[in-house]
């Protein structure tokens, strides 16, 4: 497989840019799974391609910007000229190898030119049908036009995918971390990205290097939202990716701790993750809701209407407490597991005026609400709160103890 193309560098990468027919993109490159989230990728919305699709059909003056794959050093290319450091020629590789290249930008483009490639082709079919049906009932007759103009119509569309050109980018780049940061690097400075799609793709900070470890945590797996950064109410997610790694940065340094340019490379994101599994394997044991959620008998938005654990804000107070308990006060994991499972009690929701939450931090809940205020003051307030009731043991955790408190 052969065609003309030029060879050049970009960022230290090689390069090679070629022009490819919408046909010759439907042969050449794997129709993208909008079941399945592409490595270096983010989620297919099926509507936006097949929207797509449907635009290159019917406007003859359809326009789209080029598309980006990667791919390993797999080419041979032969040079007939360079100019200004960029060289003209051909470049060709080996049918067999067709599956090693992949989508970095255009997944929605490449899908709706497999999908309007499609369409035609069952289009014509049926129409071809149709119009062998009206030479046989009705000879030249109206119903044998309009089929005719109707192939005249796909045939024309056929022939347009065939002929006309997209703008094809090949890199040559083979490691995970890297075309992940190019997939970053490119909607980012496109458009701009949701904070949870940053966390799974901006491999600059350590807590994102850690996060695709930390949500293969029975608690989190396939419950963690890849793109969005609020989970609503009827959400099936338990958190978004931002709010994970925003978990995972508060058990390493606390709720008010940020990560210096040092710590970035001197933090390791596999120990960083293994931290972060530490704690939800400890909310997972001490709260009765959490293990129903992570062995499916309690559904996320389900947990959301009955107790505080639904909050992410909650999750990240508990992660911060978590921290100081740990780091600053020299508790065990069990000890602080131990604290958990006295909370554990008065974690059922809403909020009423007689709960602990109303008569020690009034102005940080509401009554009736599930989750505390949003500051960061606030925040602060409950995860202070709390690291003092785990060091002091008030008669209240006590008496959810001997089992006198509400069960959640």
């Amino acid at each position: 497989m052969s065609w003309y193309a030029t060879r050049y560098k970009q960022g230290g990468r090689t390069v090679y840019s070629i022009d490819l027919s919408p046909s010759e993109i439907v042969g050449l490159i794997a129709r993208p799974d909008p079941t399945r989230v592409s490595p270096g990728n983010r989620t297919i919305r099926p509507a936006h391609a097949a929207a797509f699709g449907k635009y290159i059909r019917e406007n003859k003056r359809w326009t789209a910007p080029g598309l980006i794959l990667r791919a390993p050093a797999m080419f041979h290319f032969k040079t007939l000229d360079t100019i200004a450091g960029a060289e003209f020629g051909t470049v060709s590789f080996a049918r067999l190898a067709l599956r090693d290249i992949h989508i970095l930008d255009g997944q929605h483009r490449i899908l709706g030119f497999h999908l309007a490639d499609q369409a035609v082709t069952d289009d014509l079919e049926k129409v071809r049908s149709s119009l062998a049906t009206a030479r046989r009932v009705d000879p030249r007759g109206q119903a044998e036009l309009h089929a005719r103009e109707r192939v005249a119509v796909l045939e024309a569309q056929r022939k347009r995918l065939a002929e006309e050109r997209i703008a094809v980018q090949i890199f040559i780049e083979e490691d995970a971390t890297a075309y992940r940061q190019m997939f970053f690097d490119i909607a980012d400075n496109a458009l701009g990205i949701t904070a949870s799609v940053k966390a799974r793709f901006d491999s600059h900070r350590v807590v994102n290097r850690a996060l695709e470890w930390v949500i293969e945590h029975p608690l989190l797996a396939d419950r963690v939202d890849p793109e969005g950064d609020r989970v609503g109410r009827g959400s099936p997610y338990l958190m978004g990716a931002k709010h994970v790694a925003e978990i995972t940065r508060t058990v390493k340094v606390g709720l008010d701790g940020r990560i210096s340019r040092r710590q970035e490379s001197e933090f390791k994101e596999r120990e960083m993750a293994e931290q972060a599994k530490q704690f939800f394997t400890v909310v997972q044991q001490s709260f009765p809701p959490m293990q129903a959620v992570s062995t499916g008998l309690l559904l996320p938005n389900d947990l959301r209407s009955t107790s505080l654990l639904g909050s992410v804000l909650m999750m990240r107070i508990l992660a911060g407490t978590y921290h100081d308990l740990i780091a600053t006060h020299a508790f065990s994991k069990d000890m602080v597991g131990e604290f958990f499972r006295l909370l554990a009690p008065h974690m059922t929701g809403p909020v009423t005026p007689n709960s602990i939450w109303m008569s020690e931090l009034d102005s940080v809940f509401t009554d009736g609400g599930m989750a505390p205020h949003g500051r960061r003051q606030d925040l602060k307030a409950v995860n202070d709160t709390l690291t003092g009731w785990a060091i002091d043991k008030p008669g209240f955790l006590d008496l959810a103890a001997a089992g006198t408190a509400p069960a959640v």
